[in-house]
C-alpha cells in the first residue's frame, strides 16, 4: 500500500527504487532462444567473445530480475527531492519533466546540471501529476519539451 502524505511544503509518497515487469514463461522462452542463436552465430562467425559477452549479461539479467524493487520513500520539499536515503538539492538540479499517459507510463524526470550524473526516473503512483508540477516550479524550471527517453519506451514496450 502507498502512503501520500501531502502538505503545503512537501509532497510524499512511496516508490518501487526502479520499474520491474514481471515476465511469462513464453517471455523467457522467446528470450532464451534469441540469446542462443547470437551465441551460436558469434560461435560460428569466430567471434567467441561476442557469444561470452551475450552470455555474461543473460547471466547478469537473470541475477538482476531476481532482485523485486525495493519501495523507497520519495518526498519533495522545499530544500530540494529526497529519494530513499539520497538527497538532491535544487542547486544541483537543472530541470524536471512529468510523463503521464496513463495506465502505460506516469513519471517524475530529474535532470541534473552535471552532465556526469545521469537523469533520475521516478514512479508516480498514485500521485497527482498536477501537483507535483505546481509544486516543483517553484524550485526548478520544466523541460516543456520531455519526454520518456527511447531507452525507457524500448524497456517498457519489451518488458525488460
Amino acid at each position: 500500500m502507498h502512503q501520500k502524505k501531502t502538505t503545503k511544503h512537501h509532497i510524499r509518497w512511496r516508490a518501487p527504487e526502479y520499474q520491474h515487469h514481471e515476465k511469462s514463461f513464453l517471455w523467457f522462452v522467446v528470450a532464451g532462444l534469441v540469446a542462443a542463436l547470437l551465441i551460436v552465430y558469434g560461435l560460428v562467425s569466430g567471434a567467441w567473445t561476442f557469444s561470452l559477452a551475450i552470455l555474461a549479461f543473460c547471466v547478469a539479467y537473470y541475477a538482476f530480475h531476481r532482485h523485486v524493487p525495493e519501495e523507497v520513500d520519495i518526498e519533495i520539499t522545499s530544500r530540494g527531492v529526497h529519494i530513499g536515503r539520497h538527497f538532491f538539492s535544487y542547486a544541483k538540479l537543472k530541470n524536471f519533466w512529468v510523463v503521464y499517459d496513463p495506465p502505460f507510463v506516469g513519471r517524475l524526470y530529474l535532470r541534473f546540471r552535471s552532465r556526469i550524473h545521469p537523469d533520475i526516473t521516478v514512479a508516480l503512483e498514485d500521485q497527482d501529476p498536477g501537483l507535483i508540477r505546481k509544486t516543483l516550479l517553484k524550485h526548478l524550471p520544466e523541460w516543456e519539451d520531455g519526454d520518456e527517453p527511447m531507452i525507457d519506451t524500448f524497456i517498457r514496450l519489451l518488458r525488460l
